[in-house]
């Protein structure tokens, strides 16, 4: 995913490197000490995609430290892009949890995405589980025209 959202951003001429922080497994109750360290390491950061994902799948520990993260971000003015999880909020909740705390909501982390062998690699017992490589490159491809509409909505060059 971030290798190619970066090609993109290169084809498009655009001066930015994306970096992953994010952690196989993770929970958001764990993300806002990485986050705060990230932001204090890379002081030129200029926008955050959030994805807070499924490892937490009870609504309070994930939801709650995810409205603390998004309303850090806010506080500090960071352009975020929220990305939801359709087992802890359909698309209608995750809008509105975006707009409380100044985020774009870009949709559930599968948007456009099949469900397929090529996309995904059923590696959860009964489930599409993980993105392949194809599915990740997917995944930045489907997302970098909405990247590209908030860097212009913030001004980010």
């Amino acid at each position: 995913y971030t290798t190619r959202l970066n090609e993109l951003l290169a084809q498009d001429k655009i001066n930015a490197t994306v970096i992953n922080s994010g952690v196989d497994g993770d929970r958001p109750t764990f993300m806002m000490a990485r986050l705060e360290q990230g932001l204090k390491a890379n002081p030129n950061i200029k926008i955050v995609i959030f994805e807070p994902g499924p490892n937490e799948r009870n609504k309070k520990f994930n939801l709650e430290p995810s409205a603390q993260i998004l309303a850090f971000l806010q506080k500090i003015n960071m352009p975020t892009i929220y990305v939801s999880h359709v087992w802890l909020q359909n698309n209608e909740e995750a809008q509105e949890f975006a707009t409380k705390y100044g985020a774009y909501y870009y949709g559930h982390w599968v948007k456009g995405v099949p469900t397929n062998n090529t996309n995904r690699q059923y590696d959860q017992p009964g489930l599409p589980g993980h993105l392949t490589v194809a599915g990740c490159q997917l995944w930045a491809n489907n997302m970098f025209p909405f990247v590209k509409e908030v860097m212009k909505a913030r001004n980010i060059q």
